[in-house]
């Protein structure tokens, strides 16, 4: 039993389904669609005659999952409603077959490109169709007919898979809400014969004749092109009163009283000017050390890449030699929303802090905070200020 739930656990991370739990409102959404169906059949023992495309009209409603930080896998359950079917038209025929069709679908949903611009995606679907009307019409030697679809005994379920390929657009808004339009296509394969038993064994009443002729089967496949509109759930949390949303941890307001500086103090220090001030016998303790644009992580991730790690060791180095205490604080640029980068920047201080304590640095000399897009030190209207924001302090203490 064991060994079974740890091999379920695995495959959940194999696929990237172990966040669901985790998975925050605004990787959840809710949409509309519709568009376009070309249908047409395949006959298995039909000769002399051409199955022609039927157009009709799709609709439908969904919800999309997303999962991990860049989102690049997800899960689309969807109902659609739809009609499908075939028509032959010869010079001495017209027979058109409008069965009308419930669909569930279930995409498996694979992205491409960052989740905040215009991404590509292309899926795979099982389908499961549910009859819920239409007609079957014939027009032969003169001679008019039409029954509904359920008097023909149509097979009342339809088994297909589905391809598909299509790009997402966001749309933001003010708040930093975004809307998410699509526009896809997909082909349809038919996997199940859509004549019924009693068309087979002739106890149902044929169109226009009174006994039926069967032979092989017929298998319905089509085109689809839609578009879809979805909202993130996170849409419908009631917006704060017009202020920022509040950090973990609350400074103490600070009065700055309108008097000459006596002493410079810098707001944030190079690891080297540090040791320059070890170097004089200088206390720097209350002293930041930022580390801009030093300490990566990978996209949109909290993995600290290897290009960091020289870095890092110099901060355990000094931590190790000397008697201080470290706080590690995360902080982002205003990229996304707030409750996105406050995660982000717990995430990345967190690896950071657990990467000095891996390295031997006294837990009790650390500790570490986060504040997402709270604290920035310079502007986010230019990519050298979202730069700057996007960085990790270690604020020396006693």
């Amino acid at each position: 039993m064991i060994s079974r739930k740890i091999l379920f656990v695995a495959m959940l991370s194999a696929l990237g389904l172990s966040s669901f739990a985790q998975m925050t409102s605004d990787h959840i959404y809710f949409g509309v669609k519709g568009g376009m169906e070309l249908s047409w059949a395949k006959y298995s023992e039909l000769k002399n005659r051409d199955p022609k495309m039927l157009f009709g009209g799709v609709g439908g409603v969904f919800a999309e999952f997303e999962f991990g930080e860049s989102r690049l896998f997800s899960l689309r359950p969807e109902v659609n409603w739809l009609s499908r079917g075939t028509k032959i038209s010869d010079s001495d025929l017209d027979y058109k077959l409008k069965p009308k069709y419930v669909d569930v679908r279930l995409p498996f949903v694979f992205n491409f490109g960052d989740y905040e611009s215009v991404r590509p995606y292309m899926y795979v679907a099982p389908i499961v169709g549910f009859v819920r009307g239409g007609t079957i019409s014939l027009t032969e030697n003169g001679l008019d007919y039409k029954v509904d679809v359920s008097e023909a005994n149509m097979a009342g379920t339809y088994f297909a898979g589905a391809i598909g390929a299509g790009v997402k657009i966001p749309i933001f808004l003010n708040n930093n809400k975004r809307l998410q339009l699509a526009f896809e296509a997909n082909y349809q394969h038919g996997f199940t014969d859509t004549y019924s038993d009693m068309e087979k064994n002739g106890e149902a009443i044929a169109v226009n004749r009174f006994w039926y002729d069967i032979r092989g089967n017929r298998k319905l496949h089509g085109l689809e092109i839609t578009a879809s509109l979805s909202v993130p759930l996170s849409i419908f949390k009631r917006a704060p009163k017009k202020k920022a949303p509040a950090p973990v941890y609350v400074p103490e307001p600070v009065v700055v009283e309108e008097k000459p500086v006596v002493v410079e103090e810098k707001p944030c220090y190079t690891l080297e000017e540090i040791m320059e001030l070890l170097g004089k016998g200088e206390s720097i303790t209350g002293k930041t050390i930022c580390a801009i644009d030093i300490i990566n992580f990978e996209f949109d991730k909290s993995v600290i890449m290897q290009e960091s790690y020289p870095y890092l060791d110099k901060i355990v180095r000094l931590m190790k030699n000397t008697p201080i205490h470290v706080v590690v604080r995360g902080h982002t640029d205003n990229v996304g929303n707030a409750d996105y980068n406050m995660e982000l920047s717990k995430k990345r201080a967190e690896a950071v802090y657990n990467y000095l304590l891996d390295a031997g640095v006294d837990p009790g000399h650390l500790s570490y905070e986060y504040y997402g897009m709270t604290r920035p030190i310079s502007t986010n209207d230019t990519p050298e200020g979202r730069l700057m924001n996007r960085r990790v302090e270690f604020d020396i203490t006693e």
